[in-house]
């Protein structure tokens, strides 16, 4: 399996989102916001349905649970503030999909009725791989790139580690480790920084 890398510069994450908000593509852009901030994998994300984000009557919810397939966890997703601001342009741009709470959020285009099937996965690598190379970016990304994201930003951010543990639903810290691709020399590094 190829290392795939994360994308490491908020700037880079602003302009992926200003390009999406520029096309009025707000359904890629919940994609990115949304990806990003819960540290989804791409086959829990892509399973997200109006009734996931938002009560009966349009207004969005605070946090969702959802059970991962790979891990069999139940994971609560909090809808933070960005997440929840592209939410109420996502109601304006696609009254047809919020209008059933079975409906996919990241629908295909061209399926009948409208909403009612996910993107593919292949097409969520193409989006992200795409929008990356838009921005500049030339690393190895795919589908794993944005959860790997929100790791690397909640490590360089100083959030500890066990938090991220608990967040990307790892057994443990020495997957969180290699995950988050930490070094024997960092540890090593930081031995020498702090000698007590």
């Amino acid at each position: 399996m190829k290392f795939v890398e994360p994308i490491r510069f908020p700037k880079s994450i602003a302009a992926i989102k200003n390009i999406f908000r520029w096309e009025w593509n707000i359904r890629d852009l919940l994609l990115v916001e949304l990806w990003i901030n819960s540290a989804l994998r791409i086959s829990d994300l892509l399973t997200i349905k109006v009734n996931y984000l938002f009560e009966k009557d349009l207004t969005i919810k605070d946090f969702f649970d959802i059970k991962e397939m790979k891990t069999g966890k139940m994971s609560r997703i909090t809808i933070t503030p960005k997440v929840r601001a592209t939410l109420e342009e996502y109601k304006k741009a696609y009254p047809e999909i919020v209008s059933l709470e079975n409906n996919y959020i990241f629908f295909k285009r061209k399926t009948f009725p409208l909403g009612s099937a996910p993107i593919w996965r292949k097409m969520s690598w193409y989006i992200i791989s795409n929008i990356c190379e838009q921005v500049g970016l030339k690393w190895n990304f795919s589908n794993h790139s944005l959860r790997k994201t929100w790791g690397f930003i909640a490590r360089t951010s100083g959030i500890p580690i066990e938090i991220i543990q608990h967040k990307l639903n790892h057994s443990s810290l020495l997957i969180t480790q290699k995950y988050l691709g930490i070094t024997a020399d960092e540890i090593a590094d930081a031995c020498m920084k702090l000698d007590i």
